[in-house]
């Protein structure tokens, strides 16, 4: 009969420790499904994902201006260069139109003096 107890008795405490883990199952969900389970987290997660769209879209536009800003300041500055080297050229390509041409300077006498050419008799 020791034996019978014993195992009653090991029986008992499976059957408690078995009825405790069904209780504290029950109550995991129910402390779950009171935050908002599953439609709380997703819920969540859409809306992060709705942020941050919103963020790359806002990112995308002020980077668009960013760009075609920078566009307009390039083609600017490349219109006034070549203007500017415009008239440089016709600066300096008017200078020479402009003055009166220079004589011919003389011509230089040889350094040596010429050999007498043999002559014929």
């Amino acid at each position: 009969m020791i034996s019978i107890v014993t195992e009653r008795g090991y029986m008992n405490m499976l059957t408690v420790t078995f009825i405790i883990s069904i209780i504290a199952l029950v109550i995991s969900i129910l402390a779950y499904r009171r935050t908002g389970g599953a439609k709380e987290l997703k819920k969540t997660v859409d809306s992060l994902s709705s942020t941050m769209e919103s963020l790359k879209d806002r990112a995308g536009e002020e980077l668009k201006e960013r760009v075609e800003h920078l566009t307009s300041v390039t083609e600017s500055l490349r219109g006034k260069t070549a203007d500017v080297i415009d008239r440089l050229e016709k600066a300096v390509r008017k200078e020479p139109e402009q003055k009166p041409p220079a004589e011919k300077p003389p011509e230089e006498k040889p350094s040596r003096p010429e050999r007498p050419k043999a002559t014929e008799d």
